[in-house]
């Protein structure tokens, strides 16, 4: 038996990372072409179903996330089960690191509330070295839900992303999970059907920020 068949496929994506664009932001963050995120669904040999904005600036990181399938439930007990978002950062991008580091962190978001929240961090840690979670109340989340679809704008305050610092870390690691009832998740740079993404951040893709007129 090869020692190689025991081993997930590996796409393009995965062997050379990949690094995308996020815009300075001034006022609200809009899904208009210019901060439309790359989608890497063709690589992961998944169904695009969402579009995926991005922006920053120093006082925070804001996503726009157009999902055109229609909201259905959210999953109990496990969130995954049902319609929700998953955001994974690491401000300092630290590729070398093979565990989550206090500069990681994982946030859930859902199209509804779900005990009085529309998201929250659930980042776990496997040592030592942590930060504290952000309140719930402090992440700034408005859902606009129809029949066929639904869309999440999401602002993450500088204060709730530990090490968060623009000036000088101008590269963040990023990559996103949008899960759907009854349906496979759509990804960002690696699928969690080959690795484990919230205990890896070594995987995670890459978000260049640029500065403003760059």
């Amino acid at each position: 038996m090869s020692l190689f068949e025991d081993l997930p496929a590996l796409s393009p994506v995965q062997f050379f990372g990949l690094t995308a664009d996020s815009q300075f932001l001034r006022g609200s963050l809009k899904p208009e072409k210019g901060y439309l995120l790359p989608s890497t669904t063709d690589l992961l040999d998944e169904e695009n179903f969402a579009d995926v904005y991005s922006a920053w600036n120093f006082e925070k990181l804001c996503f726009y996330f157009a999902v055109h399938r229609p909201f259905q439930k959210v999953g109990e007990p496990d969130f995954r089960k049902g319609d929700s978002i998953e955001l994974f950062i690491d401000t300092r991008d630290l590729k070398t690191k093979g565990v989550v580091t206090r500069f990681c962190h994982h946030f859930v978001f859902f199209p509804v509330e779900v005990k009085n929240f529309y998201g929250q961090e659930i980042t776990r840690f496997r040592n030592e070295d942590t930060h504290r979670l952000c309140h719930p109340e402090d992440l700034q989340v408005i859902a606009d839900v129809d029949e066929d679809s639904y869309r999440l704008s999401i602002e993450i305050p500088a204060h709730c992303l530990h090490g968060y610092d623009p000036l000088s870390f101008s590269r963040i690691g990023f990559t996103y999970r949008i899960n759907r009832f009854e349906g496979p998740a759509q990804h960002f740079a690696v699928s969690s059907e080959e690795y484990n993404i919230e205990q890896h951040p070594a995987t995670w893709g890459t978000l260049k920020l640029l500065k403003d007129g760059e």
